[in-house]
């Protein structure tokens, strides 16, 4: 192993942590919340976290995938990208408490989290930005730390919180988003002060970033509508041990993200090298296929009596979806770096095409799947219709790939530069080209 790919090696190792340590906060204070609150809030809670989900995505297309594609936007200008990270941030996080205070004034439940969830928002989605940050300047260590800092004062917050008698939903959310919101503001130790004239940078980018929030808010919404969708075919037993079963494949699903996000890293930078955005897109089929393996041996073959420690009565219902599951997780491993590869290399418009065709296929097929078989029929119909986005995937990539690489256009302060130094060029006066005058009588040398 040479010393590049060692360092490359260590980098995905800690992206996968960070992964898993952005994970771990939402699912503390989901335990925390189902053993402590009623059901209800528990319901309330996860209302709160799919209106966070749906904001990650958003910021996450629009903004981070954008800079994690652009290595000398973040290596230059990381305060730009901040900048216009805090404008939307802000806009998102009035609107939301906009909303909260409606409800807050009509006696909603909701009012209050989703208030001071708006609240905390903007620094929130400066958080989540700066991990994508700190991988795409090749120091996803910055992106633990990040994520190490709120995982940290989140128990301290929760528990702060109980013992103060402090034992409302509201609460509990300002202990969930207070922690983030401090962890947040080591983002400007890493990167600097915001900069850029407010969504600046984004403008100069957004070619590329409104392709990219297409095809996120289409996995997004399309999974949100599929879901929706089975529960008309489907009695609530079978939707719940569909979501069950895919809570199991998640940290599997972890992994294979950030190894497409540490790949479409790498690519970014190497782009104009076949060889080496190949040899990225090879290593991330082989690590997340090796993943999904052992996926497959540890769902399949998982004694019942884990299985009954992790879900208690509900593994009999979900243990016959364990093969298919595994199998879908699987063929998802053969795709890892192939949208890596698209969008590292800037061909973005291709991989939002193969984004939508793919999720409206699987979506398709896990609805055909829940009526034809509840939720065993779904699993096993998604896990064809991955096996057929994968076929899309590669088609793409294959066509797309021998073509030449799309131009960068170039951003303001390169563009004004350009002007000058063409305006510089054709005002000035050649002085090799002025006449020299003799005086009369004279004779040059």
């Amino acid at each position: 192993m040479t010393a590049q790919e060692g360092s490359a090696n260590r980098r995905l190792s800690l992206v996968t942590v960070d992964q898993i340590l952005s994970s771990l906060s939402n699912i503390a204070a989901l335990i925390w919340v189902a053993h402590a609150f009623e059901p209800i809030d528990f319901g309330r809670f996860s209302l709160v976290v799919m209106v966070y989900t749906v904001a990650q995505v958003v910021f996450r297309s629009l903004i981070a995938t954008t800079a994690v594609v652009h290595p000398e936007d973040v290596d230059a200008r990381p305060g730009a990208i901040l900048g216009s990270t805090l404008v939307l941030g802000i806009g998102a996080g009035a609107l939301c408490s906009a909303a909260g205070l409606a409800l807050v004034s009509s006696d909603s439940a909701m009012g209050g989290p989703i208030l001071v969830f708006g609240l905390a928002l903007p620094f929130l989605v400066l958080h989540d930005v700066g991990r994508y940050l700190a991988i795409a300047r090749q120091r996803p260590g910055g992106a633990v730390v990040l994520d190490g800092i709120w995982f940290l004062l989140l128990p301290v917050g929760l528990i702060g919180t109980r013992a103060a008698g402090l034992d409302s939903l509201t609460w509990l959310i300002a202990a969930w988003t207070g922690s983030g919101v401090i962890a947040s503001l080591w983002v400007f130790v890493q990167c600097g002060a915001p900069t850029g004239g407010g969504v600046r940078w984004l403008r100069e980018r957004w070619d590329f970033s409104w392709r990219s929030t297409v095809s996120g808010l289409a996995a997004s919404g399309t999974a949100l509508a599929t879901a929706s969708l089975m529960t008309l075919f489907s009695g609530p037993l079978a939707v719940a041990a569909f979501r069950a079963a895919t809570l199991l494949g998640a940290p599997s699903t972890a992994v294979q993200m950030a190894v497409g996000i540490s790949a479409a890293a790498d690519i970014a930078r190497e782009r104009t090298d076949p060889r080496a955005v190949w040899h990225h897109v090879r290593r991330a089929i082989a690590i997340a296929t090796a993943v999904g393996v052992l996926n497959l041996v540890v769902l399949v073959f998982l004694p019942d009596v884990l299985g009954h420690a992790v879900l208690g009565e509900a593994w009999d219902v979900v243990e016959p979806l364990m093969l298919a599951l595994s199998l879908k997780v699987l063929l998802m491993a053969a795709q890892s770096g192939l949208r890596a590869s698209l969008i590292g290399t800037h061909r973005i418009q291709a991989a939002m095409v193969t984004d939508i065709v793919s999720i409206v296929l699987v979506g398709a097929c896990m609805v055909l799947g829940a009526a034809w078989g509840d939720a065993e029929g779904a699993l096993w119909a998604m896990a064809v219709g991955t096996g057929v986005s994968t076929v899309c995937w590669w088609i793409a990539v294959i066509w797309k790939g021998r073509g030449p690489l799309p131009e960068l256009p170039a951003t303001a302060d390169e563009a004004a530069g350009e002007t000058a130094e063409e305006a510089a060029e054709e005002t000035a006066e050649p002085v090799l080209a002025r006449p020299v005058r003799v005086a009369p009588g004279k004779h040059r040398a």
